[in-house]
């Protein structure tokens, strides 16, 4: 056996023994997204929504850092966040039959979505208009429809929405909700356009409502904020472990850069956090392997054959000192409250052994 394929035995025998069982490792720096605006602050009122939306890919800023949370949003900018926050098939659309509005236009598949879900319209000379301002009216009747807001109240508060208008009961929907408080306790201003930031929090404060509505949906919530809670692990100055989440392809990059410490480090994030357990997690599998119950005692002995089996020696010309398995499909299930469900994470695993003499 030559001198790598013994590391990489040695590198791989240990990934198995400290993935045995979830231990616990506390990153020393974490971080929500990975990303930042020089003009969205902490201290902005929509900043938390910001950042989610961003983080999850849903959002992007400019070329110049910014974000520019007081610029207003475009019917077009508006349907690409709806129908990404809606996740709706944006491959298999139909023609939505605007006239103004070319397969060729970079919001014509989210346009197409939305419309065939019905939670759309254009206008009456068969235009869309992706160019012009949302107002907050139209805005309202999205949201409703797309998140299915239940429960509307039969009181009006706001003066300048009138009881006759088609958006009466999508506003009082929000209002119900709690998704609006209008722009003044007494009007709604449903011809104004909406901005970049507050179509953030308005997307953000529905789900959040939606997700605390329904006990299920909040404890997937919870596990994939686990999961994908970025994370580093240092012994000292020295970084051994880092747990990394790509929005943009929904990949959990995990790296171990230490044999010892590296490996142990990993069971404490991403998707061996110690923290899932606790969230109701039961069983894992790793890849294609049976689901491993991990309150029997041969869980330790399963997973490490389930993880000896994935890891191979990287073919990347950069990086081939290290060990590594692409795309896992890592399966955590969970039972909440008696009642099932599983939660599936694309994974990277990347070990780094020292480098042969």
């Amino acid at each position: 056996m030559s001198n790598l394929r013994r590391k990489i035995y040695a590198a791989t025998v240990s990934v198995a023994v400290v993935l045995g069982v979830i231990v616990t490792a506390v990153p020393v720096t974490t971080d929500a997204a990975g990303t930042s605006f020089t003009d969205v602050k902490p201290t902005l009122d929509h900043y938390d929504p910001i950042m989610n939306l961003a983080g999850r890919g849903i959002v992007k800023g400019y070329s110049d850092g910014t974000y520019r949370p007081d610029n207003e949003l475009t019917r077009g900018q508006t349907s690409k966040i709806l129908a990404l926050a809606l996740k709706l098939d944006t491959r298999n659309v139909r023609n939505p039959g605007f006239k103004d509005l070319y397969n060729k236009n970079g919001f014509y598949k989210y346009v197409a979505a939305l419309e065939n879900a019905g939670l759309i319209s254009g206008f009456e000379d068969n235009t869309f208009k992706p160019n012009a301002s949302m107002t907050r009216a139209h805005m309202a009747k999205a949201i409703d429809l797309g998140f299915k807001l239940e429960g509307k109240s039969t009181v009006n508060p706001f003066r300048d929405v009138s009881n006759s208008a088609w958006y009466v009961d999508h506003v009082k929907a929000l209002v119900t909700n709690k998704v609006t408080k209008g722009k003044t306790p007494t009007t709604f201003d449903p011809n104004a356009s909406i901005t970049r930031a507050q179509m953030a929090s308005f997307v953000v404060r529905t789900e959040n409502i939606k997700v605390a509505s329904n006990p299920i949906e909040k404890a997937r919530a919870e596990i994939r904020k686990v999961v994908t809670q970025n994370g580093v692990i240092e012994v000292g100055v020295k970084k051994v472990a880092e747990s990394r989440f790509n929005s943009r392809t929904n990949t959990v990059t995990m790296t171990a850069y230490d044999i010892d410490e590296g490996l142990k480090g990993i069971t404490g994030i991403g998707v061996f956090s110690s923290k899932l357990r606790a969230l109701g997690v039961k069983k894992i599998s790793i890849g294609n392997a049976k689901a491993v119950d991990l309150s029997r005692p041969t869980a330790k002995d399963t997973l490490k054959e389930d993880f000896l089996a994935l890891l191979k020696p990287s073919t990347k010309p950069s990086t081939d000192s290290d060990v590594s398995a692409e795309d896992v499909q890592v399966t955590l299930y969970a039972d909440k409250n008696d009642i099932q469900f599983r939660e599936t994470f694309n994974v990277n695993f990347h070990v780094f052994v020292p480098s042969t003499n």
